[in-house]
């Protein structure tokens, strides 16, 4: 399944890879590779590790946390972070990530009969959606992209893969993906 290992390093390109806590677009705690934390407990459940490279405390990690939720949203990554900020190790951030993928990917073959047979393009374009969407929004929202999808009908997938909130790029990036398998599919 190489296409997970093609989606994490795009993911990574888009969403940022980011091992302090900060506060994304939407002003919710978040670490690694968009990895939102919901709650205090969630940050103190994975590994983060202090400046010596050492496991951070509980009270580190809430205290961290709490600092961070009270800044103001909408700043460059880098403005939430202090001398003193608990990291998660890459390693942690990358099993975190494939998780979430392999999560993502199961939802995709339950919705699609097909899936595993689609070309690799269209699944690298379907799993960007689906992180950035999240399952519910992608499914529901976004009715006449599920049927081209549902259909393998990728050239005209292409044309409805636009969302608000991510960038210009990335969505360029998701439609160039549904065109390649279109022409993948061709022949081409």
């Amino acid at each position: 399944m190489a296409y997970l290992d093609d989606s994490i390093a795009e993911l990574k390109i888009f969403e940022g890879n980011v091992p302090w806590m900060y506060l994304d677009t939407n002003g919710y705690v978040t670490v690694g590779v968009g990895e939102m934390l919901a709650t205090a407990a969630r940050a103190q459940s994975l590994g983060f590790v202090d400046i010596s490279n050492q496991p951070a405390t509980a009270d580190a990690i809430l205290a961290e946390y709490q600092r961070v939720a009270a800044l103001a949203a909408g700043k460059g990554k880098d403005f939430y972070r202090s001398p003193t900020s608990p990291t998660l190790p890459q390693a942690t951030i990358d099993v975190i990530l494939l998780q979430h993928l392999i999560f993502f990917d199961g939802q995709l073959q339950q919705r699609f009969a097909k899936y595993p047979n689609f070309p690799d393009p269209a699944k690298l374009g379907l799993l960007d959606m689906i992180f950035n969407l999240g399952p519910a929004k992608l499914f529901n929202t976004y009715p006449h992209f599920m049927g081209y999808v549902q259909n393998q009908d990728w050239a005209n997938a292409a044309t409805e893969c636009y969302r608000n909130g991510p960038s210009a790029e990335r969505n360029d990036w998701t439609k160039q993906q549904f065109l390649a398998a279109a022409e993948e599919i061709a022949g081409g």
